[in-house]
């Protein structure tokens, strides 16, 4: 990639992430934003990519970026059925009527952006301890305003021929599906919107 493209990648043979400058601007990453807005937005990225290395391909390489097994039986099994979950989800997720996300193409990206959300989270709310707590704004809190940032960075409309053509070749799920899926699974949504 070159330095003005805006996009970032795990390389699991190195075992290294990369940010070429261009996606270290608005709206993956503003100096003048507040933190929740950051960490909803280029933190997800960064929890994403570092979440590759752990994800149904990154998996096989070793810390060196060996392709090997070094899982034990046990976490490799738990972390198969943990991922057919997370296939199985968006094999349900319908463009139209019988066109929907295959959940073991998507699976990857699925992880991703699910690793990434939660450790993104987990980091905003780390960056609470010895500061005051964040301010409400335009009603939202602190919280809200974290997963409002990845809805607003992430989500984006795509005619429905791209989308039946996304589906059947793209790893990458469907943008709104991008923010639905993994905010689903996670209780930090459920707790900060109060939903069922």
């Amino acid at each position: 990639m070159t330095p003005l493209t805006s996009d970032a990648y795990y390389n699991p043979l190195l075992n290294e992430i990369v940010f070429p400058a261009g996606i270290l601007q608005p709206p993956a990453f503003d100096m003048k934003a507040v933190d929740a807005v950051d960490y909803g937005a280029i933190g997800v990225v960064i929890g994403h990519e570092i979440s590759h290395g752990f994800d149904d391909e990154g998996a096989q390489f070793d810390y060196l970026g060996r392709l090997r097994n070094w899982w034990t039986d046990a976490d490799l099994k738990a972390f198969q059925a943990r991922g057919a979950c997370v296939a199985d989800q968006f094999d349900h997720y319908f463009i139209e009527e019988n066109v929907h996300h295959n959940g073991k193409l998507v699976l990857g990206e699925s992880i991703g952006d699910l690793g990434g959300a939660k450790i993104a989270y987990l980091a905003y709310q780390k960056s609470f301890e010895g500061k005051p707590r964040p301010a409400v704004i335009d009603g939202f809190t602190p919280e809200q305003q974290f997963f409002i940032a990845w809805g607003q960075f992430r989500g984006d409309e795509i005619r429905t021929e791209a989308q039946r053509l996304m589906v059947q070749t793209d790893p990458h799920p469907i943008a709104k599906f991008r923010v639905i899926g993994p905010l689903s699974n996670l209780p930090e949504f459920q707790k900060a919107w109060s939903c069922k």
